[in-house]
């Protein structure tokens, strides 16, 4: 896909310049004016749309956040382009979230998918669909591992490696942003990074420290590798982290004159707080023209300092062709994918447990029974957002696949999550017993099972799966729940588990899909799963498949500025299938890292019987640390080198890595710290 549009610099810096000098300290100050969204109705709707109207025709509003109707982002626009002094164009900022119409795979259900090119495509439907309405401005995506988050926005977050959550927040950006026009952007895409500045719970120095490495990392490969039009990180973290740190803190390495020319929203909530402005959430929302106008006058704030945020969003707006004549879009089809959100979908399924082998489903399977109301749920694999999606029913009927169906639990009113059990369950669950009984395989589908996150499940589903069991030994569990689960009942796994997650509008098509054999569950954890003792049950980058594979003949091989690591992937089993190749590092010498680390991933498509090796290149980007200056450097010494299948399966290997090497790798990358959105990368 394009990377975006190519302005000539003297063009486009002319524009913005002569553009300034015109406007006036109070129209530079409502450039900076995100209006929130009137309410819908009643004298407060009216009295806000009014105030609304009077700004924006005075020129004090520069965007309005939240409106989703196209005719009344129409008429906004309209007015501030024809009935305005400058004409100047109006930012209209959503959060696209997981999707606008059509509702993508949350983000942690599409990191399983571990293929960032499926969620670039599938995030390119999402800028279509927000360009259609008249959105320019996504405020999204938003980058974090998931002890970054707090525990309710899990489902936002990455995983567990830094290296997937960049990865991932690379490829929603590039599919923000991507347009079929070289000379400008459908959508400005927001780097967002959470709140939290520390991991969860109490944590040692050291802790913080690698918390703080891993945060600049992402933030600025991302920023590197993606170029997003804006930004919107914490500006707190500048404050409270350690002043004697050798890392750079994004927020205080991006405002250095030259790194970064793309809209920098801390900046904005900081202007806020300059003005004596109440700051509200998100601080960059609602900024008042008269305070930030008083603050410039009693010298609280620079005018350089507001002409460079000005200078900046009138840039971004040039980027987007606001200030061309209106070019008519119309929705992209992807060259290769017919479907990109039922391809994430089913890209993002995993396969914890499979043995004996009852899935896929075929003739051999029998009269299949389908328990729990999961299963006709149109909302659960929406993760929260509004509308229906398809429900595994929905999928199954459409492949028309002959099953019959049990509820299994009793009704709970607004569809409360199930953890205790209530008395009409024990009715419910002698009667799906009884069904099970008289099927050949049963398929148990589950949302979120409780309320409890150190307990996978409660009474009410711990007694379901056991009745079920103990009916019919071939049982499938389905989950579509935030996290995935591997339950133990009566002291052993159950014999086979299919994690879901949360996958949006073609969730039930891309199930039934997989349930069948016409797809492979090529989906892995993205995090690993522990048992009650704390001891990892299921790997990081775990996943089956139905077929089997042989990873193995490592080779590691030391040139002049970078290693490469090979092994042989074989493709052993009966079925065409393909398998993730994970690369793992671990720094060794006197104070070696305790756990390898994911640096690096590739995808192999087999038939059955073939073979190939696979080769990585490693250099900076895998062995380096970020010094002050945003820059990656590597250490030299022993490090050790595992290709594997999840991180508990591969191949492990340890190579030395000479200064001489480590100087190469280092300076193979000495140019990567400077940012520049849209229009590539400069020199600094």
């Amino acid at each position: 896909m394009p990377a975006g549009p190519t302005q000539p610099a003297p063009e486009r810096e002319r524009f913005v310049e002569d553009l300034l000098e015109y406007m006036t300290l109070e129209e530079k100050a409502g450039q900076l004016v995100l209006f929130p969204q009137a309410p819908e109705r009643g004298s407060a709707a009216s009295s806000t749309e009014a105030h609304l109207l009077d700004q924006l025709r005075r020129g004090l509003v520069g965007g309005v956040v939240g409106l989703r109707s196209a005719s009344e982002i129409q008429r906004l626009q309209r007015i501030a382009i024809e009935e305005t002094r400058l004409g100047i164009p109006l930012f209209l900022m959503a959060e696209t979230g997981s999707g606008i119409r059509t509702q993508l795979p949350t983000p942690i259900s599409a990191t399983a998918s571990w293929d960032p090119q499926a969620v670039e495509a599938a995030e390119t439907l999402v800028a279509d669909e927000a360009g259609a309405i008249g959105i320019n401005w996504a405020l999204s995506p938003v980058v974090a591992t998931g002890d970054q988050v707090e525990g309710s926005s899990f489902s936002q977050s990455s995983g567990d490696s830094p290296v997937l959550a960049k990865r991932m927040a690379v490829a929603r950006i590039l599919g923000l942003q991507s347009s079929d026009d070289e000379r400008r952007h459908r959508l400005l895409a927001c780097l967002q990074y959470p709140n939290g500045t520390t991991p969860r719970g109490s944590v040692s120095r050291e802790a913080a420290a690698r918390h703080a490495a891993e945060r600049a990392d992402i933030v600025l490969s991302a920023l590197r590798q993606a170029q997003p039009a804006s930004i919107a990180l914490d500006p707190i973290m500048q404050r409270v982290s350690d002043r004697r740190s050798p890392l750079p803190d994004p927020v205080e390495y991006l405002s250095r004159p030259g790194s970064y020319d793309g809209i920098m929203l801390s900046d904005w909530s900081e202007l806020a707080e300059l003005s004596g402005q109440p700051l509200t959430s998100p601080g960059f929302v609602g900024l008042s023209v008269d305070r930030l106008v008083a603050a410039v006058t009693a010298g609280r704030i620079e005018r350089s300092t507001l002409d460079d945020a000005v200078r900046r969003v009138i840039g971004a707006k040039y980027d987007l062709g606001l200030f061309r004549p209106t070019l008519h879009d119309s929705p992209r089809a992807s060259a290769t994918i017919r479907d990109p959100v039922l391809d994430l979908a089913r890209k993002s399924i995993v396969l914890l447990r499979n043995d004996p082998a009852l899935l896929p489903l075929t003739v051999d399977s029998g009269e299949v029974l389908v328990v729990g109301s999961a299963a006709r749920d149109r909302s659960l694999p929406l993760g929260g957002a509004a509308g229906e999606a398809a429900s595994i029913i929905d999928g199954l009927d459409e492949l028309g696949i002959i099953y019959k169906f049990a509820p299994g639990l009793a009704l709970r009113q607004d569809g409360a999550t199930v953890s205790r059990m209530i008395d009409a369950d024990r009715m419910a669950i002698g009667m799906a017993g009884e069904a099970a009984r008289r099927s050949n395989t049963v398929v148990l589908v589950l949302g979120d099972v409780s309320d409890d996150a150190g307990s996978p499940l409660g009474e009410a589903h711990r007694t379901l799966i056991e009745t079920l069991r103990a009916a019919n030994p071939r049982l499938v569990l389905v989950t579509l729940g935030e996290r995935a689960i591997d339950p133990d009942i009566g002291g052993s796994p159950l014999p086979c588990v299919l994690h879901a997650g949360q996958l949006g509008s073609r969730s039930g098509h891309a199930i039934a899909e997989v349930l069948t054999g016409d797809r492979e569950p090529v989906g892995r954890l993205p995090y690993a799963l522990h048992g009650s003792d704390g001891k990892v049950r299921i790997p990081f980058g775990h996943g089956l498949g139905y077929t089997d594979f042989a990873l193995t003949e490592l080779a590691l091989e030391l040139g002049g500025d970078r290693v490469l690591a090979s092994a042989v992937l074989r493709n052993a089993g009966e079925r065409d299938g393909s398998e993730v190749i994970q690369l793992y590092v671990r720094k060794l010498g006197p104070d070696p890292q305790m756990e390898p680390k994911l640096r690096d991933f590739r995808r192999l498509a087999l038939q059955q019987g073939d073979a190939e090796r696979a080769i990585f290149e490693i250099g900076a980007e895998e062995l380096g640390t970020l010094d002050q200056d945003g820059r990656l450097v590597v250490a030299a010494g022993n490090y050790e080198i595992s290709l594997a299948v999840n991180a508990s399966r591969g191949q492990s290997g340890e190579i030395v890595v000479p200064q001489a090497v480590a100087d190469a790798m280092t300076s193979g990358v000495s140019g990567a710290g400077v940012m520049v959105p849209f229009r590539g990368l400069r020199a600094g």
